[in-house]
């Protein structure tokens, strides 16, 4: 099969997907945009996800959904895209990337969405082989598509405008699912290396760091919430959250160590092309267990690297200084 210029290469990862994989794969046979090729990763399914993915390619004939034959078992999302993107990158060159979960439902111009903004950021002369990064806002809803929430961006009390390195390093706002990306900036990243938190939010730091993020404010996916999910939709800024967070200090603390090792990881990655600017800001993130309580509470708030939506801007200062030793 020939790849044109404007081919975009999708990675989907799947586990026990079978009770939502064909409506999926099917979203993405419907899309407005066809220039694309499916690569679907298994991670060791013991259903019939693996089946119902090869019923599909010889029912439809696609020669654009090509299933990866793997023996290794990542044991979870983040590793399971992290193989598929070290194989695709690995054996393909292609302009443009997206990931793709198995259980949500594409909005039928989701890729065209992407595509018009990528290409506008692109043709300009300025932006010439500039990384760069489109992600859009999802709608959220229940097992059989009911909605939850118009939008995840409220529903998650993010603020998208908020491109910067320092918010960034506390806190994602670009989901995964929703992004394309081109390959000036996939040249950039590798996702198979310990001190990463989450795959989705490395690739956001990168393009913070050497490229430029566009946010779309579209509805480009059903993001479905059921039992499963490996990342889901909390909603914030209600007494449900603060009570769930208070319940579950563990959690919290694990994601703010992990941030902290992500921001010195970046440092051993990049350290080299960052300029000093953004490399003092990195730096200084990844000190932040190193000093006292209110000493990391003052930088969190100096050099504004504070989480979004006053909810979690408050809880994440109130668990600096009062259950600091819970992040280990």
């Amino acid at each position: 099969m020939e790849y044109s210029d404007k081919t975009v290469a999708i990675c989907m990862a799947t586990y026990n997907g079978e009770k939502y994989i064909e409506e999926q794969i099917q979203s993405i046979i419907d899309q407005t945009y066809k220039d694309w090729v499916l690569f679907v990763r298994d991670d060791g399914s013991t259903d019939d996800t693996v089946e119902k993915i090869q019923r599909i390619i010889r029912r439809e004939k696609k020669e654009n959904i090509i299933l990866i034959n793997s023996d290794f078992s990542g044991g979870s999302a983040k590793k399971n895209f992290a193989a598929i993107h070290a194989y695709v990158k690995e054996k393909y060159s292609f302009q443009y990337y997206m990931f793709c979960d198995q259980d949500d439902v594409w909005m039928p111009d989701k890729i065209s969405v992407c595509m018009n903004r990528i290409q506008e950021v692109e043709n300009n002369e300025a932006s010439d082989n500039l990384p760069v990064l489109v992600h859009t806002d999802l709608k959220v809803v229940d097992e059989e598509l009911n909605v939850l929430g118009e939008s995840f961006v409220r529903y998650r009390a993010l603020n998208p405008e908020y491109k910067d390195i320092n918010h960034l390093l506390a806190q994602n706002n670009v989901t995964g699912c929703t992004m394309l990306w081109n390959k000036a900036l996939n040249d950039l990243i590798h996702l198979d290396i310990d001190g990463i938190a989450m795959h989705d939010w490395w690739i956001s730091l990168s393009a913070a760091l050497f490229g430029q993020i566009e946010y779309v404010d579209r509805t480009t996916i059903l993001y479905r919430q059921h039992g499963q999910n490996t990342v889901g939709a909390t909603k914030v800024n209600n007494i449900g959250f603060v009570v769930k967070r208070v319940q579950q200090m563990g959690h919290v603390g694990k994601t703010i160590f992990d941030s902290v090792k992500q921001s010195q990881t970046l440092c051993d990655v990049y350290s080299d092309n960052m300029n000093e600017s953004d490399k003092a800001n990195v730096l200084r993130y990844g000190m932040l267990l190193d000093g006292n309580r209110l000493s990391a509470v003052y930088v969190i708030l100096r050099y504004h690297y504070c989480k979004q939506g006053l909810i979690q801007v408050l809880g994440q200062l109130v668990f600096w200084i009062f259950f600091r030793n819970y992040i280990k």
